[in-house]
């Protein structure tokens, strides 16, 4: 049985490698349907010291649990991913190695894109959340590199166009700038009725840095009718209607255009 080693990429832009990669004229078929193929991981993030959720270069994202905490997969130096022939399923066999660290995988799961998303926001607070004391003036700087990764935030400048649907809300981006997703789902924490018939909205950033991630504070703002437009008297208040955005993710992955 061959094991293979492959390096993961993290939020901080670390370079992904393949150590040792199957021959390419073979058909890599999973063992089992849950197996995450470890061959082109784009993206790994952690809000737990006992998992992490990565991207495959599929799109699909997948959470992996150890059996002992694992902390500091976002700021290693080197992180690698064992596992043999390639797949990782959550066997004995496999582990994740952080900064020559071994980790014992327990289990691979595959999750969706809002689930990554959670993690994702979580992984960027904790991060955060690690950060020395620092004066307001050096806080600012933080703060425009918070939640940046385009899986799981929209930045304003980029946006498109939106419409509602029974899903909630769905914003089109410009995915050339987006890291290759066009659309996103945005779900809101209340019914927001004004929404639909709001002549225009705007979304504004709870931490100022132009992203939409779902962070406390980010919302989906309208904008009200002109005092004698006639439709704001049973359609559109007088006032903006706040909404507040709860979760960010892509709805779909496309190719950057």
């Amino acid at each position: 049985m061959t094991l293979h080693r492959v390096a993961l990429s993290t939020g901080l832009g670390l370079v992904l490698a393949v150590a040792a990669a199957s021959s390419a004229a073979q058909e890599r078929l999973p063992p089992a349907p849950h197996c995450m193929d470890t061959a082109g991981v784009t993206e790994v993030e952690q809000a737990s010291p006992r998992s992490i959720a990565v991207r495959a270069a599929s799109g699909q994202a997948y959470r992996i649990d150890f059996s002992e905490d694992c902390p500091g997969t976002r700021t290693a130096g080197r992180l690698a991913l064992e596992a043999p022939g390639g797949f990782a399923c959550g066997r004995p066999s496999e582990r994740v190695t952080v900064d020559g660290h071994a980790c014992t995988v327990s289990a691979v799961t595959p999750v969706d894109n809002r689930d990554f998303a959670s993690v994702a926001r979580n992984s960027d607070r904790l991060r955060v959340a690690t950060l020395p004391a620092m004066t307001i003036s050096q806080r600012r700087d933080v703060r425009r590199s918070f939640g940046g990764s385009p899986s799981f935030c929209f930045a304003t400048r980029n946006v498109r166009a939106w419409s509602s649907d029974a899903g909630g809300i769905l914003v089109e981006t410009n995915p050339a700038r987006n890291g290759g997703y066009r659309y996103y789902r945005v779900e809101l924490g209340s019914a927001c009725n004004a929404l639909d018939r709001a002549p225009e909205v705007r979304f504004h950033s709870g931490l100022q840095n132009g992203l939409i991630c779902g962070n406390p504070g980010d919302r989906m703002v309208s904008t009200p009718l002109d005092a004698g437009d006639e439709r704001g008297r049973t359609i559109v208040p007088a006032t903006p209607d706040r909404c507040q955005i709860l979760a960010v993710y892509p709805e779909q992955r496309q190719a950057s255009r």
